[in-house]
């Protein structure tokens, strides 16, 4: 999102969530010179249905030939609107009683030079949480130089002059019974890694993902084996097993020994692929948490199971980079761009480089529909194919 105008002044941006974070509400107010013509984009696949009250009451609402959609405001020096704000427009990540989130101010976007001279973000934190740590960042992700920032009970202002754009990043931790806020509070910022170019290996890009329930753990299937039987000895060929009877020599007894009754065990393959919300932070080219031990147990069955080789394939939907479009130009690049982070986790785990090949597949070959966000989810995903010789 960004304002289309050569100059801009002041803005603001208030965020209102609900207290469980499902959705918001945003707040946007802008002032700038008078008799100037105005404009807010919003990527695509933006619903315009969401924008629940605009003024002044001239203002148009338009489809760019880029498929973007615009809201339009003519000859006047300030205009504002709410939006409702869906839980993937702002959530970074959600684990454990901890939610990450990411607010956007915008971008000026008329020129080359252009700059917001005060860029105001406010944030309405529910009760029920406490900050554990914040920052402000700029259009790029990179910290602010001089941020300011101001508390008042549950508010979070940050206020910035000169700047493109600002974003606010926040860490909040739900309260247990018996906790307040200022029990949790943390004085110094996060701390947020933002590579300045296009490098192999990024370090924190924001996209857009959704989240899910994570998938289920691997399970390993154990049979019995149905009756006793005596010692089996497999030859090198897993094919030939011999039956033999242990005899006790000069005795006329035989006696049989029988081998332990042990549990079968049948290894389970290394899942075939991962939608990117399962392994990645949601708009962010870093894994989670919960992504790494997906794939330390995906390493394990591939070390296991004997391959030689793996080809990790990227995928996205079709909707190109917005807001970050300096760092990945297109979608092939952001795909090859998460498909690296991946190999890279992958050879901490023991697998190595030279079993390992990436390719960043862009929108090719999707798996479902793009006219709709649940099948542009199943797009965003990371493919493994296997080989065993």
């Amino acid at each position: 999102m960004g304002w289309s105008s050569l100059q801009a002044d002041v803005s603001e941006m208030i965020f209102y969530p609900q207290a469980d974070f499902s959705e918001g509400i945003f707040h946007f107010n802008y002032q700038g010179e008078k008799n100037k013509n105005y404009g807010f984009m919003f990527e695509k696949g933006f619903d315009p249905t969401r924008i629940v009250y605009v003024r002044p009451a001239n203002h148009r609402m338009e489809k760019t030939k880029e498929g973007l959609t615009k809201l339009s405001f003519e000859n006047t020096d300030r205009y504002s609107y709410l939006e409702r704000a869906n839980k993937d427009d702002f959530i970074v990540s959600e684990e454990n009683g901890i939610v990450k989130i990411l607010l956007s101010g915008g971008d000026c976007k008329g020129s080359s030079d252009c700059v917001t001279a005060e860029n105001i973000l406010t944030v309405n934190i529910p009760k029920g949480y406490g900050v554990r740590k914040y920052q402000g960042l700029d259009q790029d992700l990179k910290p602010l130089k001089n941020p300011q920032w101001q508390r008042n009970g549950n508010t979070y202002t940050l206020t910035v002059r000169d700047v493109k754009g600002a974003c606010v990043m926040m860490e909040l931790e739900k309260l247990r019974p018996g906790q307040s806020a200022a029990s949790i509070a943390m004085a110094e910022p996060m701390k947020v890694s933002v590579p300045s170019r296009v490098i192999e290996t990024p370090k924190a890009v924001i996209i857009e993902e959704k989240k899910m329930a994570p998938v289920a753990p691997i399970m390993v299937e154990e049979t019995p084996v149905s009756t006793p039987s005596p010692v089996v000895i497999a030859s090198s060929d897993a094919k030939v097993q011999k039956e033999t009877i242990a005899v006790e020599p000069k005795k006329e007894s035989v006696a049989l020994f029988k081998a332990p009754e042990k549990p079968a065990v049948t290894a389970t393959a290394p899942a075939p692929y991962f939608r990117n919300f399962q392994i990645f932070e949601s708009r962010v080219v870093a894994l989670s948490e919960t992504g790494k031990e997906r794939l330390r147990e995906w390493a394990q069955l591939f070390k296991s199971g004997g391959y030689t080789s793996v080809t990790i394939n990227g995928y996205t939907d079709n909707i190109p980079p917005q807001r970050l479009k300096a760092l990945y130009a297109d979608n092939r690049i952001l795909s090859e761009a998460r498909a690296k982070m991946v190999a890279d986790y992958l050879m901490t785990q023991g697998i190595s480089a030279n079993t390992i090949k990436v390719n960043g597949m862009g929108d090719a070959d999707p798996v479902a529909s793009n006219d709709n966000e649940e099948g542009r989810s199943k797009n965003r995903r990371i493919e493994f194919i296997l080989n065993t010789h």
